[in-house]
């Protein structure tokens, strides 16, 4: 059985304090949905079945990309967002994958995937961060990274997003998601053909 962050007879003991309400709310909708020809028990299984995968950087305060924006209670590092992920997952049994973000959550892939299962969580696609620069790349991502001008920096990507797919393999990740917002902040700020040519 998985460990859970917040106790388990306190999530039922709030739950349980609200339940008649949402039973009460629960019938009233179905009977709304009802006649407009929807059964609302169609709906519940669809839902049911329906999961997200949360990425680590929505468990942090965020910020753009060309600075951070820490704030107070911030996870410290890829572990604390793990068990962050662990308490939404546990409140919503919707959410049993994490997507990390690689170099910010760059980390031993065993012990990440010891931490992860801690809690009964997996990893979903890994998203290689070509979109603000890790302090020791060499070339800068400012004006793109897969889509650059120059072919070095277009080469250093690639070879950050082949890093990325094989921790992604090591982790049971089935997928790459790449930023292909590459290198702009605003409409009109880069070409977009001519972009997608250095993609190619």
């Amino acid at each position: 059985m998985s460990e859970t962050i917040i106790s388990a007879d306190l999530v039922a003991s709030q739950n349980a304090a609200r339940k008649s309400d949402l039973e009460r709310d629960y019938a009233s909708l179905g009977e709304r949905l009802d006649r407009r020809g929807i059964a609302i028990d169609a709906i519940r299984d669809k839902v049911e079945k329906f999961a997200v995968a949360i990425p680590s950087w929505g468990v942090g305060t965020g910020g753009t990309r060309f600075a951070r924006f820490p704030g107070a209670g911030e996870p410290r590092d890829i572990f604390d967002k793990i068990e962050d992920c662990a308490v939404i997952s546990q409140l919503t049994q919707a959410t049993p994958t994490v997507s990390l973000h690689i170099p910010w959550d760059k980390a031993d892939p065993k012990r990440l995937k010891q931490a992860a299962s801690r809690f009964g969580l997996g990893f979903d696609a890994m998203n290689s961060n070509t979109f603000s620069d890790a302090k020791d790349q060499e070339l800068s991502y400012k004006f793109g990274s897969l889509s650059h001008a120059d072919a070095g920096t277009r080469r250093q990507a690639v070879e950050h997003n082949l890093e990325c797919i094989e921790i992604g393999k090591t982790l049971g990740s089935k997928a790459l998601t790449v930023w292909i917002g590459d290198g702009s902040n605003f409409p009109g700020q880069v070409n977009f053909a001519r972009a997608f040519e250095h993609y190619l």
